[in-house]
């Protein structure tokens, strides 16, 4: 949802153009009826995408009725989210839109069945030519449950009844807790990527400052501390400064989530130096190292003082 300002309906004829590789896709709004506001808050578009050279494998696939139309569903649907990034890009930057909320990109078989809104259908012609709907036949492939849906979303009466106590207790999560917990539903709308170096920011944080805590129990200086700053690496309290400060039960009850967070850092760190995209990212392993710093960071709460 975005506003306008004072724009008249020749305003609305003007398209954002996107130079795409072999296409240029044409983003128009669509006027609001909102009276004779200055202000318009507008809630739909159009997407046009021309592609000038069209190749004959690609007339045949948007005009077959059999599965040989996914090519061409796909190189669409790549076009739409092509558009959908680059218009968040300059929206948020050039357009200086500091409030902009972008929901996530609806899916392929979404786009295609029901149109991005669930109510206009993707139209193709050549030039020239009357518009024909474009119905591709998708390979079926396992449905992933809307996020809103899962099973840990769902409130039980157990749950509800938990959830009070909790409030009775005064039993709410720490700040940190409270922001890994928001970076997890992050990944839950598939937003990789963000979630694993969020989660590993936020993990390496505390850790840095329990690595300080226990070297100054050992009576290194503060001095000499700041001078060891640079050696008190994630890998360094993660893996050497952590495990022998803790007691062999400490131990043993976290060493699968250590392993979990290690793991997590090693993908931050090729995320970071551009060693894998987003799509390479595994998302269980993701998953179960935020897990891992739930509870490693309300074990190290408990022991920074």
């Amino acid at each position: 949802m975005v506003g306008t300002w004072k724009w008249q309906d020749k305003d609305y004829q003007i398209p954002l153009r996107f130079p795409l590789d072999g296409a240029t896709a044409y983003l128009y709004f669509d006027k609001s009826n909102s009276g004779k506001l200055d202000r318009h808050i507008l809630w739909e578009g159009k997407l046009l995408i021309k592609i000038t050279s069209p190749t004959k494998k690609l007339l045949r696939s948007i005009n077959s009725n059999s599965t040989a139309s996914e090519e061409a569903a796909d190189k669409i649907y790549r076009y739409y989210e092509e558009v959908f990034d680059k218009f968040e890009a300059i929206a948020r930057s050039v357009g200086k839109m500091k409030n902009l909320t972008v929901s996530e990109k609806v899916s392929k078989k979404s786009f295609y069945e029901d149109g991005p809104l669930s109510t206009d259908k993707i139209t193709w012609w050549i030039e020239n030519n009357k518009p024909k709907i474009f119905t591709p036949t998708l390979k079926k492939g396992r449905r992933r449950l809307n996020p809103l849906f899962n099973k840990e979303q769902i409130i039980t009466k157990a749950k509800w009844k938990n959830m009070q106590e909790a409030i009775d207790a005064h039993d709410y999560p720490s700040e940190e807790l409270l922001e890994l917990l928001r970076i997890r539903s992050k990944l839950e709308w598939r937003q990789k990527k963000i979630a694993t170096i969020e989660s590993a920011i936020l993990v390496e944080t505390m850790l840095r400052a329990y690595g300080r805590q226990v070297l100054l129990t050992l009576g290194i200086s503060r001095t000499k501390l700041k001078s060891l700053k640079d050696d008190m690496s994630f890998n360094t309290v993660l893996n050497i400064v952590l495990p022998l400060s803790l007691t062999k039960t400490e131990l043993k009850k976290v060493d699968k989530h250590l392993k979990s967070v290690d793991l997590l850092r090693k993908i931050r760190n090729d995320v970071v130096h551009g060693n894998i995209e987003d799509d390479e990212i595994d998302e269980n392993n993701v998953r179960t190292g935020i897990e891992g710093a739930l509870v490693l960071v309300d074990l190290l709460q408990k022991k920074i003082k």
